[in-house]
């Protein structure tokens, strides 16, 4: 069911194009989906203006994204991202950009990383600091730079993008915060998937906190015109792995139907992966 009305009505962020087709009004959130004929962007439209995205977190929200008894799961992910990510990097500085309750900022410490966290609600901001013992500010990508923070070795922004109310501006802001030829990871949701297209206005990621939806096409092309370089896209579970291998294909009627749908959908065009993670470097924008 849909909260109060949204009267922002917005051009393409990626592109400025106007031209937009309504694709649906989604199942969950009861919010108008359109697609840009320009670029192929997938927003809502109207949008929240920035007062009322800020309104959609509050402690209740916290709560139960980050309920105490997920945190052994989410520390076990944190490690095996920070693993991948220091197979590129190495040990270095970090900077968790929407950093909720800062398990994944506890993790790197843990690991010897100079880590740093970066968030728009104060809640969490006071979470993180709690949980981790790491510096964390108020405020999003645009704000000023903090005296006491160098231009970090890697930007991560873990399920962020999507819930901003301008995310190409984010991305466009990102290399002021990286040394140059630093690491940018982008953990978001992939609006190209065969799960997406099957699903339409009933796929479980357009929900009311969800308001922008790349594809690996779009995601590619913000981080370019952000001056980013050597841009990759992949599955999440490609990027840092899972606790168990593959499940056993589930049996019956039902099921292989299921899987001849993706098939075909993957023949079609349309990606295996509901969820990618973009990795990206700092190119000479990069402020040290």
């Amino acid at each position: 069911m849909s909260g109060p009305s949204w009267h922002e009505w917005v051009e393409c962020r990626l592109c400025g194009s106007g031209d937009l087709r309504v694709l649906f009004t989604a199942a969950r959130s009861a919010r108008q989906v359109v697609r840009c004929r320009g670029c192929g962007l997938v927003f809502y439209d109207p949008q929240p203006s920035r007062a009322e995205a800020a309104a959609l977190y509050s402690g209740e929200y916290f709560a139960r994204e980050y309920p105490a008894e997920t945190e052994a799961t989410q520390a076990r992910v944190a490690h095996r991202r920070l693993a991948r990510i220091e197979r590129e990097t190495g040990v270095g500085s970090l900077l968790d950009v929407g950093c909720g309750a800062g398990r994944f900022l506890a993790a790197a410490r843990e690991r010897g990383w100079k880590a740093a966290g970066l968030d728009l609600s104060p809640a969490a901001v006071r979470a993180a600091c709690a949980a981790s013992g790491a510096a964390v500010w108020e405020g999003d990508l645009a704000r000023a730079r903090p005296p006491d923070l160098g231009a970090v070795d890697v930007v991560t922004l873990w399920d962020v993008l999507e819930h901003l109310t301008d995310p190409v501006a984010a991305l466009a802001e990102t290399p002021r915060w990286l040394r140059p030829g630093g690491l940018l990871v982008v953990q978001t949701q992939n609006v190209h998937s065969a799960t997406a297209a099957w699903m339409g206005r009933r796929w479980e990621q357009f929900v009311e906190f969800h308001l922008y939806h790349f594809s690996p096409r779009t995601l590619s092309l913000a981080l370019q015109r952000a001056g980013f370089e050597a841009v990759r896209i992949e599955d999440v579970d490609r990027f840092s792995g899972g606790d168990a291998g593959p499940a056993a294909p589930a049996r019956g009627l039902r099921a292989t139907l299921a899987r001849l749908r993706d098939r075909a959908l993957h023949l079609a065009g349309y990606d295996a992966f509901n969820v990618m993670v973009a990795t990206a470097r700092s190119g000479a924008r990069g402020t040290p």
